[in-house]
């Protein structure tokens, strides 16, 4: 490299830059590898990194994550009376999401990409912990522009206020997982009452008459209301044996994964309590680990003393099987219907309609091996 006074990432952004407007590098082009650029200037890593990131800055090149570094589009410099570019803004919408705890969020956001690339929308995306947050997240993605929302709401007490300005406003949302009863919104989500009700089933079909229900979430969402509906209903149907002692619910607060150890001693108390139990069925995930947690350090064997039921897979495997029994949700195609209803309602606002997607059983070790064995066989 041609020796000058210049810092040395500014002569290796500036050979870069030469290289993209000398079409040497074209859009969509991968650069070199750090590695490869350190070698090629015999410079340090930090050096190649501050010029990547000034060609970042100034919009030439864009990273991806575990990918590389690309060539970025050359935009139109006439942003005035530039006719795509009303164009693009009205194809922009927002996702506000639960944070990447296990792959319910992945899945989710996998069918909205997906639905997205298919209908020519642009995608912004803000994963939130709290309401406060979510109301935040909603503000901002207004502000920035989006036409319409996506919103897998934060579990809560009460409702989102900046939800219910959204509905008041006639601004284009679509909820996914779960809807706000009582608040006509367009949502699509499981069937959280069928899932309650198949789990329980399956339990019993096992022979347990005495399951017990254990769920962290304090919500006014319908998701967790309905899967207990259907645990109670069936239940009460099958004349299983039914005490509100056998239900540990509403046992944390906003944010049940950050509060690990608390959750666990409470479910200690309640299973010492309990030793009646031959199963449970866990609302969330995280809730049918902490239950199996506490079994172990309490020497209860699963599943021979304790079947354990999730609603939703925890993402556990022994060797290449599950070990959870659990309740699937089509999540994907829970995305894909989103997108969809979201174009439907930015075309016409008043459109109203509420998508509910089946749910399926899928038996694991934890439920019993000869159960799982005999499902496996008949796939």
């Amino acid at each position: 490299m041609e020796q000058n006074k210049k810092p040395l990432h500014i002569q290796i952004r500036e050979y870069i830059k030469g290289q993209i407007d000398g079409g040497i590098l074209r859009e969509g082009d991968q650069l070199p590898t750090e590695a490869e650029l350190m070698s090629h200037f015999k410079v340090s890593r930090v050096t190649i990194t501050t010029a990547i990131k000034h060609l970042v800055k100034e919009g030439l090149v864009y990273r991806i994550a575990g990918k590389g570094t690309f060539v970025r589009a050359a935009e139109p410099n006439h942003y005035m009376g530039n006719p795509h570019v009303k164009e693009i803004s009205t194809k922009l919408i927002g996702f506000v999401m639960l944070p990447f705890r296990d792959d319910f969020t992945y899945r989710l956001l996998y069918g909205i990409e997906e639905a997205c690339r298919e209908a020519g929308f642009t995608l912004i995306v803000r994963s939130v912990f709290s309401q406060a947050e979510e109301q935040a997240a909603i503000r901002e993605m207004v502000a920035a522009g989006a036409v319409g929302l996506i919103i897998c709401p934060v579990d809560g007490e009460s409702y989102n206020e900046e939800i219910l300005q959204l509905r008041a406003d006639n601004f284009p949302f679509v909820l996914v997982d779960r809807f706000l009863p009582g608040i006509q919104t367009n949502a699509v989500y499981s069937d959280h009452y069928q899932g309650g009700e198949m789990g329980t089933e399956y339990l019993a079909g096992l022979g347990h008459r005495k399951i017990g229900v254990v769920s962290s979430v304090k919500s006014k969402t319908s998701s967790a209301e309905d899967r207990f509906r259907g645990y109670l209903d069936f239940a009460r149907q099958a004349i299983l044996q039914v005490e509100p002692r056998h239900w540990l619910t509403r046992m944390d607060d906003e944010l049940p994964y950050h509060e690990e150890l608390n959750s666990m001693e409470r479910i200690r108390e309640w299973l010492t309590n309990n030793r009646d139990l031959t199963a449970v069925f866990a609302l969330n995930p995280l809730d049918a680990v902490y239950v199996a947690k506490v079994a172990e350090a309490m020497s209860i064997r699963i599943p021979e003393d304790l079947a354990i039921l999730s609603f939703d897979d925890p993402g556990i495997r022994d060797l290449h099987h599950p070990f959870f029994g659990f309740i699937e949700q089509n999540l994907e195609e829970i995305g894909v219907q989103a997108v969809n209803l979201l174009g439907e309602t930015i075309s016409d606002p008043a459109t109203f309609r509420q998508i509910k997607i089946p749910v399926a059983l899928r038996p694991g070790l934890s439920t019993g091996n000869k159960a799982f064995e005999a499902y496996a066989k008949g796939k």
